[in-house]
């Protein structure tokens, strides 16, 4: 059993490459120059851990490729103190399809689900993912420079994915490993989803309408984690939006679509709650249900700049911002354009 000061401390970030639309495009794109740059931002903003979604459609594709390449994301993890915890398998996106997981179209290009909907949806078909995990973990599940390992993202019953999510952290658990196992749920009474089989519990909030609603989530985490002794850890925030979320709204508010986090950051950090801003890189909404709405987020721009000195400030701890992006946009919009 793992002392609980393990977990204490987690300043973390949600961490694609800029220029990646989903985590199959993370390994078949991947830049170690890029890597390196971008866990340095990480680390001078006081970023300590970094969730990351891996490819089992791309180990499929290149098994040895796969792990020589998150073999460097670790290893230039350590170089920076930042601790990964790497996510395997994805409720979200549109299904996985070689067309969807390759797509560049800054227009349509996002998160693709892993395993494809089929599988998920098939008992028979779930031993199709044993083989990226008996390698996985295999090699992994003791890493001490891993944070956790993040088994699925957000499974829920309207997907109809949860008992393939409960199947695949069975596994996980029977493998043995010391390092802590967890679930990218989306509330914090999904993890009850899966009893006794979880060593940090999770939720997400993304876009909340509420300050005093938010705040009570956290606080309400914080007596769950008390009262159980179980890490609860918000995985997933961004930004207040007080006229509501957006989800699937084409249209909303201009000054609602750009980075905020400095409009949740006291909350969250106030909290003492282990938890991952999304995202480390100023990047387009990773779903199609943000994307039509121009909604973009992210802290870092590619050179080093920053779209948010607030944003910097609050996230760092510190006055010593660098510069804001002189146009305060992000990469993709001059693609967007030119299509």
């Amino acid at each position: 059993m793992l002392d609980q000061s393990y977990f204490q401390g987690i300043r973390g970030a949600v961490y694609f490459p800029a220029r990646a639309y989903n985590a199959y495009q993370t390994y078949s794109l991947f830049d170690a120059a890029v890597i390196d740059r971008d866990f340095g931002y990480a680390e001078k903003a006081g970023i300590n851990a970094l969730r990351m979604f891996v490819s089992p459609e791309f180990w499929a594709e290149e098994p040895d490729l796969f792990m020589e390449r998150f073999e460097q994301v670790i290893a230039l993890s350590k170089k920076h103190g930042i601790r990964v915890m790497p996510v395997l398998f994805e409720d979200c996106g549109t299904d996985n399809t070689p067309e969807t997981r390759n797509s560049r179209d800054p227009h349509t290009a996002i998160c693709v689900c892993s395993p494809c909907r089929a599988v998920q949806a098939d008992p028979s078909r779930w031993p199709e993912v044993y083989p990226f995990m008996d390698a996985f973990f295999a090699r992994y599940k003791d890493d001490a420079r891993l944070l956790a390992i993040e088994v699925m993202n957000e499974p829920n019953f309207h997907n109809g994915n949860v008992p393939f999510a409960q199947h695949v952290v069975r596994r996980a658990r029977d493998y043995g490993g010391s390092v802590p196992l967890t679930i990218g749920c989306i509330t914090l009474h999904h993890n009850l989803y899966f009893p006794g089989l979880l060593d940090i519990y999770q939720f997400h909030d993304n876009f909340p309408s509420s300050l005093e609603h938010f705040r009570g989530e956290l606080e309400n985490a914080r007596r769950v984690q008390e009262a159980t002794g179980i890490p609860c850890w918000i995985t997933e925030w961004q930004r207040l939006r007080l006229t509501g979320p957006g989800w699937d709204k084409a249209e909303i508010p201009e000054e609602d679509k750009v980075p905020a986090l400095h409009t949740l950051a006291d909350a969250v950090y106030g909290s003492g709650l282990g938890n991952f801003f999304w995202s480390m890189m100023v990047k387009p909404a990773y779903l199609m249900a943000q994307r039509p709405n121009g909604t973009f987020n992210g802290l870092f721009q590619e050179d080093g700049t920053v779209y948010s000195q607030a944003d910097y400030k609050t996230v760092a701890h510190s006055d010593d911002a660098p510069a804001e992006t002189p146009t305060n946009a992000p990469w993709y919009l001059e693609e967007l354009k030119e299509r």
